[in-house]
């Protein structure tokens, strides 16, 4: 938390960003694990109805509080 503080928005931002590609690839990986056959069309569609679904559980979560 004392190491956010002291870094930039900016820094915080490509750390954000960071840690949300490497989310995706480790969801990417996950599929591809679960599925070998599937074609990267596939993986990104199942990657893109993942990422809605964890949107709609979260802004559920947000509307509950």
């Amino acid at each position: 938390m004392a190491q956010a503080a002291s870094t930039s928005p900016e820094q915080r931002v490509l750390v954000g960003l960071e840690h949300s590609e490497l989310a995706f690839r480790v969801v990417e990986d996950g599929i591809r694990e679960r599925d070998p056959h599937a074609d990267e069309a596939t993986v990104k569609r199942l990657l893109f109805e993942r990422i809605e679904l964890m949107r709609r559980m979260q802004n559920r979560a947000l509307s509950e509080q």
